[in-house]
């Protein structure tokens, strides 16, 4: 009797494993880190709730990142810098007078984006960090640096204006820079205090007072040019 050959059926394809990038895996790790500062303030610093919201093992965490605290920072940075990024193109158009420039500048601050109370969580970390970390204050420095070259630039602009008297660039734009903070500050944590819209005007009265000579200590010796 002859013996039935059997015929063994080809096993399906599946899907193919495609290794990711270590930017993009380092990109989804910032990504996740972020999304856990919101959900649990500084309860979310962990490998373990990280990972778990990445949807990886701790152990990439480590092969990517040589610390969580180095995690923590990148995550700073990035969120930062987006942040900035986005506030300083809606004051880009040179074509606009710098008061305009300013306006946009202060309506872009605090926009619902800027003012989510659950980013505000996030950026308690980031500061409680600051000052005990090397890493979490070198990237605080660079930030910091860049939003005030920003502002600094747009007041420089102003100053330059045949109706504006000479101020002191560094002088109010720490000023400036300190009232923008304390408006976002408290639209953050209680958003029904006042709406977006008050904040804007606030800033744009103070330029406006700046304009009119009305902080002594701010105004320059010599015009300059």
């Amino acid at each position: 009797m002859r013996q039935a050959s059997l015929a063994v059926a080809p096993k399906p394809a599946g899907p193919k494993f495609r290794r990711a990038s270590p930017l993009v895996r380092r990109e989804a790790l910032i990504e996740a880190t972020l999304a856990c500062l919101r959900k649990f303030g500084h309860a979310g610093v962990s490998v373990r709730r990280i990972s778990a919201q990445a949807g990886v093992s701790p152990g990439l965490i480590n092969h990517h990142f040589p610390s969580i605290t180095t995690l923590v920072a990148a995550a700073y940075e990035t969120l930062a810098t987006s942040l900035l990024q986005s506030v300083r193109r809606h004051a880009q158009d040179s074509a606009l007078p710098p008061r305009e420039r300013l306006r946009k500048f202060f309506e872009a601050s605090f926009t619902p984006k800027q003012i989510d109370p659950s980013l505000f969580y996030a950026w308690l970390v980031f500061w409680s960090m600051i000052g005990h970390d090397p890493e979490m204050r070198a990237v605080h420095v660079r930030i910091y640096g860049a939003y005030r070259a920003v502002l600094e630039h747009l007041l420089a602009q102003l100053r330059v204006s045949a109706d504006v008297p000479a101020f002191r660039l560094r002088s109010a734009s720490l000023a400036l820079g300190a009232l923008m903070d304390g408006l976002w500050l408290e639209a953050s944590l209680f958003p029904a205090t006042f709406k977006p819209a008050v904040a804007v005007t606030l800033c744009q009265d103070w330029t406006h007072a700046l304009c009119a000579g009305a902080f002594p200590s701010l105004l320059a010796a010599e015009r300059h040019r």
